[in-house]
């Protein structure tokens, strides 16, 4: 039987311009870690891939990430946003990453992404990615660290209301109610709504733990903000001692 031909040798140019220093003057390391650069220099705007070659990429990261080689997959990554407005697809590598035992591997990349300007645009989605992989698989715990660097000070996401309730919903499903409370907590501190669905989920859950006059309060509570009669603020302040009480409970 023939044996397949290995992807690497077709996509060796691409892969060598992302990955591999250069000798021509805009190398990526000249880009990373320059603040100048020669006047003769093409900028990384003035770049694009083809749709040749991010059809090459598309094809080259899910081979990177079966072959265990993720510090290769993160770099081609933060090389194609270096210098394309769009990411390429990244269903395998999000998928292999949150397989990972520990989080080195995911924080690394957006470490990465954090310190390339040019990704910063898409950065809350491929965190949000990140956080919602976890929770299909059942692991809460890395989902709310990734949760926690987004909330960073020097962090660039910007959450918004489809993300946050995201958190929520998975919190919830995973049996954290804790983190779903502050996780709407943040929520309406920025003034966002939230939705039916999120005041059903945080009812069932605070149920669960057999605290119906919280469930009751909470619920009451969000109503008023749907129907405009309360301050966002009033029901933080609600959930704040909530909080305080389920830490307690908690710790006990």
């Amino acid at each position: 039987m023939k044996a397949a031909t290995s992807p690497i040798p077709i996509l060796r140019p691409l892969f060598s311009f992302l990955l591999l220093p250069l000798k021509n003057p805009w190398n990526l390391s000249t880009i990373h870690h320059s603040s100048s650069s020669s006047s003769s220099s093409p900028s990384p705007s003035s770049l694009t891939l083809t749709a040749e070659e991010l059809t090459q990429v598309n094809l080259l990261i899910p081979r990177l990430c079966q072959s265990n080689n993720l510090p290769h997959a993160i770099r081609l990554l933060d090389a194609c946003l270096l210098i394309h407005p769009h990411p390429p697809n990244l269903t395998a590598l999000i998928d292999r990453l949150t397989d990972e035992p520990e989080l080195k591997q995911p924080m690394s990349l957006l470490t990465r992404l954090i310190r390339n300007s040019h990704a910063h645009s898409h950065l809350l989605s491929i965190a949000r990615m990140l956080a919602f992989s976890y929770f299909d698989k059942q692991r809460p715990k890395e989902a709310m660290k990734v949760f926690n660097w987004m909330l960073r000070p020097n962090s660039p996401c910007v959450i918004d209301e489809s993300t946050y309730r995201g958190f929520v919903l998975g919190f919830c499903r995973n049996g954290w109610t804790l983190e779903a409370l502050k996780a709407l907590r943040k929520m309406v501190g920025e003034e966002m709504v939230p939705r039916e669905d999120l005041r059903e989920c945080i009812f069932k859950s605070l149920l669960r733990e057999a605290r119906v006059r919280e469930a009751m309060e909470i619920d009451a509570a969000l109503d008023c903000i749907r129907e405009g009669e309360s301050e966002s603020q009033k029901v933080a302040k609600l959930i704040d001692g909530m909080l305080q009480i389920v830490v307690s409970h908690h710790l006990h």
